[in-house]
């Protein structure tokens, strides 16, 4: 009789188990549409809105809500990252909050282009590194095929333009550095045919002339593409 009551205990548990289990998993129709309404709300906006989900919001989502979490831990890396790169240029006179130097200021310190132009490079090289990590993790999640849709245009939106916007700035700097380093070696090695004061060049000879004229142009050349990237990044993040 023991044994019995043991067998229908044992049935009883595992018929509550079931039912449980059942019972979460009706919930998942109610997640996925309330995570999916919520990243609708943010491709209906124009520009890049990472959202705050609310505490009602974490609840509705259920496991979807880690899904989202790649995304704003990407985000918030990045943005440290970010500000950590701009105040380490910022010390050798670039990012947004530094004077633009003078033609006589990058040809006296040449030293300070070649460390500008490692940090830039190493920060790409970063940044295309966490791009590759975070896709990896957006790849291997298992969603079903409507979710899939409308999450892989958030990630986009919030992830992969920002970051090629940002890329494409730091690959025209790259170039804005290499003919500013170009400029200044050529003022460097040519003292006694030329003198620089501030932006103003002057050479004693047609040649030296011709010669710094060339690189002159190859450096507001850059200079002007570096500004077009950073004006076309502004306009892919905020949607103008």
């Amino acid at each position: 009789m023991l044994t019995i009551f043991r067998r229908a205990a044992g049935i009883a548990a595992l018929l509550s188990l079931v039912v449980a289990l059942a019972a979460c998993g009706d919930q998942e129709p109610a997640q996925r549409k309330a995570f999916m309404a919520f990243l609708q709300d943010i491709n209906g906006r124009t520009g890049t809105h990472v959202l705050k989900p609310t505490a009602k919001d974490e609840n509705d989502f259920g496991p979807y809500l880690q899904q989202y979490k790649i995304i704003i831990d990407y985000n918030n890396d990045m943005r440290a990252a970010t500000e950590a790169y701009g105040h380490q240029i910022g010390k050798i006179g670039l990012g947004p909050h530094s004077t633009p130097r003078t033609i006589e200021q990058m040809a006296a310190a040449p030293q300070d282009l070649i460390a500008a132009r490692r940090e830039v490079e190493k920060f790409e090289h970063e940044t295309q590194a966490r791009l590759a990590d975070v896709r990896a993790k957006r790849d291997a999640l298992k969603q079903p095929d409507d979710l899939k849709l409308v999450y892989d245009k958030t990630f986009n939106k919030l992830v992969t333009t920002p970051t090629l916007a940002f890329e494409n700035s730091s690959n025209a700097l790259l170039e804005g550095l290499d003919a500013s380093i170009r400029l200044a070696d050529y003022i460097n090695s040519h003292r006694t045919k030329l003198s620089v004061s501030g932006m103003q060049i002057q050479a004693k000879d047609q040649r030296t002339l011709d010669e710094v004229g060339a690189l002159l142009k190859a450096h507001a050349a850059a200079g002007q593409k570096f500004a077009a990237a950073q004006r076309d990044g502004e306009r892919m993040v905020n949607g103008n």
